[in-house]
């Protein structure tokens, strides 16, 4: 993972459902082409997003034995345009009768800006070093997103000394 797409986990339920938040800034790399005079988060950008938070949640309803995998994105749909200043609100949930389907919402000040539907694939990393790479990377971000900022920044100072 590159890029992270959100900024905060709020809330998640092992196979339930998550609320991630992202504030959404000018100095967003992606406002310099997108479009110029008139800054709008890709709807890339969006889905991407909640991709990101739909694997952590699948990935923390299995305490990361498996790895879950994009291998579908359906009835995707774009009401309103996110902008620079922005909070975007993305509510993720577990389908209850297929657990590997996820229902993604975005919303800005109440209002929904994005939806989509993602079903993923579950990876075992037994034998695929690269599976089991990708199970551990996404383990890590979850625990820095989830982490307490004080805890991390008393962690660096300790290590300054």
């Amino acid at each position: 993972m590159r890029f992270v797409l959100f900024d905060r986990i709020v809330e998640l339920k092992k196979g339930q459902g998550a609320v991630l938040l992202k504030n959404v800034t000018q100095s967003e790399d992606y406002f310099t082409d997108h479009f110029p005079g008139f800054p709008v988060v890709p709807g890339s950008i969006i889905l991407g997003s909640f991709e990101q938070g739909a694997e952590i949640l699948l990935g923390v309803s299995c305490d990361f034995t498996l790895c879950p995998v994009l291998k579908s994105l359906s009835r995707a749909s774009f009401r309103h345009f996110v902008l620079p200043g922005d909070q975007m609100k993305i509510l993720l949930t577990v389908d209850s009768t297929v657990p590997t389907q996820i229902k993604a919402l975005a919303e800005v000040h109440g209002k929904r800006v994005a939806d989509a539907r993602l079903e993923f694939i579950m990876k075992s990393p037994d034998g695929d070093s690269k599976v089991r790479e990708a199970c551990s990377r996404l383990e890590a971000l979850y625990r820095i997103l989830t982490g307490s900022p004080v805890g991390k920044i008393w962690e660096v100072w300790e290590k300054q000394k």
